[in-house]
């Protein structure tokens, strides 16, 4: 197993983004009615993995786009509220030229996930039903960076020890499973990557940093708040796990890498 941390630049947000308890109102990750000069500088990362002989991006962070027509690529409502900051060549394909690429492997749709599929062509992308039909619901939060691929879907099915009662074994070996986790959105996944030496997991958003599984802070964008403390629960004590190689989300400032 071999997992690359890829950072795709960095996005300029509320502090309630990753803390919504550093805010008494519930909406203030969307930075509305807060100073800009007060925003905090967050991580955009997603994560190239090669395992039992499949390589994928788990995620997509920023595209090219955003260096210079980072407004006009997000639309104004996804600019101001995750504002992106990026230098040329730091996108994601950019940094894997010359590695091979079978498959693009969503957490979910947001913007800074889903921002860099603008850059990638050829290659499957899959991501969960209940995602798709999300986004199509909340047009403000997702915006147009979401529609117009073909995505493939992630077939869900009844699992007892997946956190909430549903997996899919996306190559059908074992080597990478996708929890559905309804939580940050209806349909975000954590993806397990798994070998004969141990397992990692790849959140999403389902956690900003360590912090937030192992002192249960909540998120501001949230689905579901009481499946979010029970999936952060969980994911603590996967970390405690002694097979557990690593947690790694996409706005950790810790920089992660699995290498086997």
């Amino acid at each position: 197993m071999m997992i690359r941390t890829i950072q795709t630049g960095w996005t300029l947000v509320s502090s309630g983004v990753p803390d919504r308890s550093s805010h008494r109102w519930k909406k203030a990750y969307t930075g509305l009615f807060q100073c800009r000069s007060k925003r905090i500088k967050v991580p955009v990362k997603c994560f190239y993995v090669k395992v039992n002989g499949h390589s994928v991006l788990i995620d997509a962070g920023w595209s090219r786009e955003v260096v210079e027509h980072g407004l006009r690529h997000l639309g104004f409502g996804l600019w101001f509220a995750s504002e992106p900051v990026m230098a040329a060549g730091d996108e994601a394909m950019a940094q894997l030229r010359g590695e091979r690429l079978d498959a693009v492997l969503m957490t979910h749709l947001d913007c800074d996930h889903a921002s860099g599929l603008h850059d990638i062509s050829g290659v499957p992308i899959y991501t969960s039903r209940e995602e798709v039909a999300f986004s199509r619901k909340r047009k403000l939060r997702y915006g147009k960076l979401a529609k117009g691929y073909d995505y493939r879907y992630l077939d869900i099915v009844a699992d007892s020890e997946a956190p909430f009662g549903q997996s899919c074994d996306v190559f059908g070996d074992g080597s990478i499973t996708a929890y559905l986790t309804p939580t940050h959105s209806a349909g975000s996944v954590i993806y397990c990557v798994a070998d004969s030496d141990g397992f990692a997991l790849v959140l999403g958003d389902n956690g900003y940093m360590q912090a937030s599984w192992q002192q249960g802070i909540l998120p501001g964008p949230l689905y579901n708040a009481d499946n979010m403390l029970r999936c952060l629960g969980w994911i603590n004590e996967q970390s405690q796990h002694p097979d557990c190689l690593g947690i790694l989300c996409a706005h950790d400032p810790r920089n992660l890498n699995i290498t086997e």
